[in-house]
């Protein structure tokens, strides 16, 4: 085998690698490695939320993954929004 089939071979392995690893990461793990650093759970229980319902608690997650540039995939947007919700929200989904 060429060494640019090797490496490209290699190359493969990790990004299936990497998006098997992220299939295993919980809305919590996401969420205590890439949020708390901005937000303390006192955010989440305020009284003058600004999140009323399940859609602006997804619109919220999204605006800061954006944001922080974090380029997850939705699935990992959705783990963090379910989290979020049945932690401290309570929402039904709209």
């Amino acid at each position: 085998m060429s060494p640019v089939n090797t490496g490209m071979l290699l190359g493969l392995l990790l990004a299936c690698q990497n998006v098997i690893a992220s299939e295993d990461i919980t809305g919590k793990q996401l969420h205590d490695q890439h949020c708390v650093s901005c937000h303390s759970p006192d955010i989440y229980t305020r009284p003058d939320s600004m999140i009323h319902s399940y859609r602006d608690l997804t619109e919220r997650v999204r605006l800061c993954e954006l944001s922080n540039e974090l380029t997850w995939f939705d699935e990992e947007v959705e783990a963090v929004v379910d989290y979020l919700n049945s932690t401290y929200y309570r929402f039904g989904k709209e």
